[in-house]
């Protein structure tokens, strides 16, 4: 079974979560700050398979300890959980790398079902034999059933975010999307302010599919409007 790394200071919230999730099937190893989060996924990487990260950590805050996660190269997913209501917050969650953002106090089933449909997503292969939902454009392939994509010869990386945003915009090839909608249906943010994750998140699908990120052209910008999705290149 999967092996989960929760980051959590508050003893009492720990145990809770620990003993739910190992109910599941789930082995969990539980530390109190954020340097011990990174000792415990440089020593276990990559048996540790999610990370259950709290925002309100002694000495290194939940964002950072999200953003090192990311600028080590790892993809594995992040629940980010915080007491935090702001949409400002959530926002900068996701843009330090959290796949899900949990506000406190929270339902512990449906801590389990994100953390379930996470695992499902990174962890779940088809039989050889069995149709996969293969997607190809320029020298890209992305398999959407086991979550894995190739620039060329080349593994690329993405986390579980990412690859939602890609799904969604192979899903409506051709349309305009507005940056509202993406925040809305992949982010799941109704009422977000301005803000530049969506941009962001884009430069970082031209940096893994694109030849010439500078030039893009499957990840295209409408100005006023948002961004257009193209498998084969007008």
């Amino acid at each position: 079974m999967p092996t989960i790394l929760v980051v959590e200071d508050e003893s009492h919230l720990a145990i809770g979560i620990k003993f739910n999730l190992e109910q599941e099937g789930y082995q969990v190893h539980v530390v109190g700050d954020g340097q011990a989060a990174l000792k415990a996924l440089e020593a276990s990487d990559p048996s540790i398979s999610l990370v259950v990260l709290d925002l309100m950590l002694p000495g290194m805050s939940g964002y950072a300890v999200c953003e090192a996660i990311r600028d080590m190269g790892n993809t594995l997913p992040i629940v980010m959980l915080t007491a935090r209501t702001l949409v400002e917050d959530r926002i900068r969650g996701f843009d330090a790398g959290a796949d899900v953002y949990l506000q406190k106090p929270f339902d512990l089933d449906e801590l389990i079902s994100v953390v379930r449909s996470l695992l499902s997503r990174r962890g779940h292969r088809s039989p050889p034999d069995e149709a996969q939902d293969l997607f190809h454009f320029g020298s890209n392939t992305v398999n959407f059933d086991t979550w894995e994509a190739q620039h060329g010869d080349t593994p690329v990386r993405l986390t579980n975010l990412e690859m939602k945003l890609l799904k969604y915009l192979v899903d409506h090839e051709g349309s305009v999307i507005s940056r509202q909608e993406l925040l809305e249906r992949v982010w799941e943010m109704a009422h977000a302010p301005a803000t530049r994750t969506v941009d962001t998140f884009i430069f970082n699908l031209r940096k893994s599919f694109e030849d010439d990120p500078s030039t893009p052209v499957h990840f295209l910008a409408v100005r006023g409007r948002g961004y257009r999705f193209l498998a084969k290149p007008e």
